[in-house]
Formats: C-alpha cells, structure tokens, sequence
C-alpha cells in the first residue's frame, strides 16, 4: 500500500482538498468506535479535539456520516445526543453493517431519535440460511449460542435468542443492550425473525474456555446481512441520497470492517491494525481519534481558505 506515515498530515490534505470537489460534493464519513471517538480509563467519549473539528463541518457545509455497525438506539444512547450537540443538524447514519441508513434528528419531545431513509433487510432464505447453521450447532450441543437479530424498526433495538432458558438473566445482566432476551427451540427463533423485516443478525457462541477447543474449527462469531450489503455498499447509498461523491469525500475508520475507506478520495486509517484498503487518491494513518479530531480542524482551516481563493 502506498500509505504516508505522517505527523503532519497537512500537505497530504491540501492536496487533495486542492484536487478535489471535496467543498461542492464532498464531505466526511467515520466510523465510531476505536475511529471517532476516545476510550481513557473504561469511558468512551466524543474528545475535544473531535468535537473541535466536527464543529467546522457545517461551516463548511459539508455532511459528517457516522457509519457503524452499532444500531440506532444504541447510537442514540452512546454517542447521539453528544453529536447531535456538536453538530447541530440531522447526523445522516450508515448503521447495521450497511443494511439501515437514516439520520439522527430532534424530535418534538426533545429527544434525539432516528428517521429511516432506506433499508435493505434479510430475505427468507438468507434467514433460512442462517436458521440451518443454528440446528446444526444445536445439534452438536452448542448450547451456549447467541442469536443476536435488528428490526429494521429501530424502536426495537437490539434482541437476542438462547437456546437455554436457565441462561436468560445472565445473558441480558451481561448484554444489557439488548432490549429483550427470549429463550426457545429453533422453531422460535424462526417465528420471530420471519415475524418482521431484519436488518442484520449476529452469531455468537458465547463459550467458556473449557469448551472453546471443541469448535475450534467453527466461526465464533458471525454478521449476517443481505448479500451483498456491507459498509462500503452502505456508504454508497447514503451517498446517493446525500448528492454526496465518495471520490471527493474524507474516510475514516480502524478495522477490516472498515471497508468503505475502498471508496473514497481520502482515506485516513487509525490505529495500528494493518488494513488492505486505501482510499482512490491519498491514504494516511493517524494514531487516535484525538489525532483525527485535529485533521478535520484542518479541513476547516484549509477548505476556509479555498474558498476564499476561489
């Protein structure tokens, strides 16, 4: 990969500001955790210093997407108020590994919540699929497996499915997202994933180390959305709705996940993890998300004084 190590990513940036349709159409997409926002002593939080350089993006005019796998109302309850803060428009949102695109808004009651603007659900036999690979670890007595599934009603958050109802209470004390634990056989969890449309669902077997060996062999954690849909394909349809072009367009995220970063001009990778993606016209990497938080400032500086030029 062709990827600059810089301290100082300013000249990289007024390059590609300066070579760019970034000031009519383009604008910022991020993930959020380990991306966007800063973990110090077990807290997660917008830092100052991205919270200084979200500010200059509607002085710019330019749109600041989240893209994440987290599902609205744990964005909501996270992150969303303090963004929407920071921000002060609707947060246009790529969540659910693509699948749900929306935006953060203000409702009349005062509080922060989400408007659809398109979704791509699971279809039968994706869920089918799915269903087929739950029997067979069932059968082999995978008992400890979690099915965790998300409506596209984003009302109903997070819900997750046990085979084992003796385990109900420490599976939600432990996942306190989840909006409801249910217990059943497969034929259960088949009546409430075809009870409405899903957006994404997520395997998990939760096992003790003891019996960790034994499926060695078996993914231990799975994403499951439509074919196809990913965050880059997220990404390009928020795009769409947004008149936003991605090639003239800031990217920035941390994990193989990450796949959008494929798809913009510019892409910034934070952290450490080696990433095969790199963006179309410049890649850099960034320490932390104080450090990106200091680069969008410097969009705000460099893209007020193109303007000015222009």
């Amino acid at each position: 990969m062709d990827e600059q190590m810089l301290s100082d990513p300013h000249s990289a940036l007024r390059e590609f500001l300066a070579q760019s349709d970034f000031m009519r159409h383009g604008g910022v997409m991020t993930d959020l955790d380990g991306t966007a926002v800063h973990e110090e002593d077990g807290r997660v939080y917008v830092s100052v210093p991205m919270e200084t350089g979200l500010k200059r993006m509607p002085d710019l005019g330019r749109a600041v997407v989240i893209n994440s796998l987290r599902f609205p109302l744990s964005l909501i309850r996270t992150f969303g108020t303090a963004w929407y803060r920071i921000a002060g428009v609707p947060v246009p949102v790529v969540s659910l590994r693509g699948s749900l695109c929306g935006r953060l808004v203000l409702q009349a009651s005062g509080e922060i919540g989400f408007e659809e603007i398109e979704a791509t659900c699971l279809a039968a036999e994706n869920i089918n699929e799915i269903l087929a690979g739950v029997s067979t670890l069932i059968d082999s007595g995978a008992n400890e497996l979690l099915i965790f599934f998300y409506p596209r009603d984003w009302t109903r958050g997070e819900i997750i499915w046990t085979p084992d109802a003796t385990r109900v209470m420490a599976v939600a004390a432990k996942y306190r997202s989840a909006a409801k634990v249910i217990s059943g056989d497969v034929k259960l969890l088949e009546s409430a994933l075809m009870a409405e449309e899903v957006c994404m669902i997520f395997r998990l077997l939760d096992l003790p180390q003891d019996r960790a060996m034994a499926y060695q062999h078996t993914q231990r954690n799975s994403f499951f959305t439509y074919p196809g849909v990913d965050k880059h394909y997220g990404a390009r349809r928020i795009a769409h709705h947004l008149e936003m072009d991605l090639m003239h367009s800031i990217g920035a995220g941390d994990s193989p996940m990450d796949d959008f970063l494929a798809g913009v001009g510019f892409a910034v990778i934070v952290g450490n993890m080696q990433l095969e993606y790199k963006g179309r016209i410049h890649t850099i990497r960034l320490p932390d998300s104080l450090a990106l938080g200091k680069l969008l400032y410097a969009v705000g500086e460099l893209g007020s004084q193109l303007s000015a030029g222009r």
